[in-house]
């Protein structure tokens, strides 16, 4: 998910195998320079309770014990080694897992695969990587399991790419930046299944905006999707408000990786963040979010309101609560949780959410 939600990590060299490993790879490429690797991740499960889940015939309420809503259940390597001249190598694998059932997802590395260099130019990274809208939109956006970028048209918020190349600028007093191309690798068809974003912010004192751009083209190389996404945000101290806007223009029947129904081919929406961050105590905040998915010319839209409190037991250990109430209208049939594969509920139904877990980052 974004990269603010990213959990601390510590170094690895009380791990023997860890260390037998990186120090293996220092002799095998005869470098005179320490590799240093570090393994980071985090777990946290929740206790959910959802009304009108739909399972394709009948819906009904359903308690389950589930990841995380926010800070997902991952494990992953990182390091880097100084080249000199402030010139580093980096390389990053992450994988999600399932606390709940113990289950790895299927590609491995799914949350992250990529090797790069760093310096005073930024950095570049080459392969599996998430885009650079969820390194920025988290600022304005709510992220996490509860975030428009579920919905149908917004995956771009927050998604990652394979056979990526990402460009991050180095900060330029307020300002930061990133690029991100993704190849379809398409023989004879170059523009098939390819990404373009853009992403920034600029921050002065307590206020901050942001922006991102997002262009793909279908796997034949025809149509477009386009995203378009800002936000802005003020620290007053007591309370951080933020807004998000995010358009999206969705000409194709293929959306990411899920097949659209004839329907959804085509139609342009936006989705409205209004949201608040108020932390009461040193260990204590809490947040509230107002999020509005609106479809251009037609009466299938949906809303929904989540409340949020988090109290850090320590800076690895948190406890947390979501209060989720979600409102189709018309035809529309988002669902957070659902009784079967995808997102999908029963249309015009609403569905109230309530979570409470624990999570620890190592």
């Amino acid at each position: 998910m974004n990269a603010s939600s990213l959990p601390s990590s510590f170094r690895s060299s009380t791990l023997a195998s860890l260390s037998a490993c990186a120090a293996a790879a220092c002799l095998s490429t005869g470098a005179m320079a320490q590799t240093n690797v570090t393994l980071y991740g985090a777990i946290g499960l929740d206790l959910l309770s959802a009304t009108h889940v739909y399972n394709g015939t009948t819906s009904g309420t359903v308690t389950k014990i589930d990841d995380n809503a926010i800070v997902n259940s991952r494990i992953g390597l990182k390091a880097s080694e100084d080249l000199g001249q402030g010139l580093k190598a980096i390389f990053n694998l992450e994988s999600s897992v399932s606390p709940d059932t113990g289950k790895a997802n299927s590609t491995f590395w799914n949350r992250g695969a990529y090797v790069g260099l760093a310096g005073d130019f930024g950095s570049v990274k080459l392969g599996h990587q998430w885009n650079v809208a969820d390194d920025y939109m988290g600022n304005y956006f709510v992220f996490g399991y509860y975030s428009p970028f579920l919905m149908t048209g917004f995956y771009a918020l927050s998604d990652y790419y394979d056979n990526a190349i990402k460009y991050t600028l180095p900060r330029l007093g307020g300002f930061e930046g990133a690029v991100l191309y993704s190849a379809g690798e398409v023989a004879g068809k170059s523009a098939a299944g390819q990404k373009f974003q853009a992403a920034g912010t600029y921050a002065v004192g307590p206020f901050s905006v942001g922006l991102t751009a997002f262009s793909e083209k279908d796997p034949n190389g025809v149509a477009t999707n386009t995203l378009y996404a800002g936000g802005a945000s003020y620290d007053a101290g007591v309370a951080k408000a933020r807004l998000g806007l995010a358009l999206a223009d969705v000409k194709y029947s293929y959306n990411g990786t899920t097949k659209l129904t004839s329907t959804d081919a085509a139609f342009k929406g936006r989705v409205i963040d209004l949201g608040v961050d108020v932390p009461i105590t040193p260990q204590y905040t809490a947040s509230l979010d107002y999020v509005l998915n609106d479809k251009s010319d037609s009466p299938d839209d949906t809303y929904f309101v989540r409340a949020r409190a988090s109290y850090a037991l320590s800076k690895r250990t948190s406890l947390n609560a979501n209060l989720i109430y979600l409102k189709n209208k018309g035809n529309a049939n988002f669902a957070f949780v659902s009784g079967q594969s995808g997102f999908a509920g029963e249309a015009g139904q609403s569905q109230t959410i309530l979570t409470a877990g624990i999570t620890h980052s190592f």
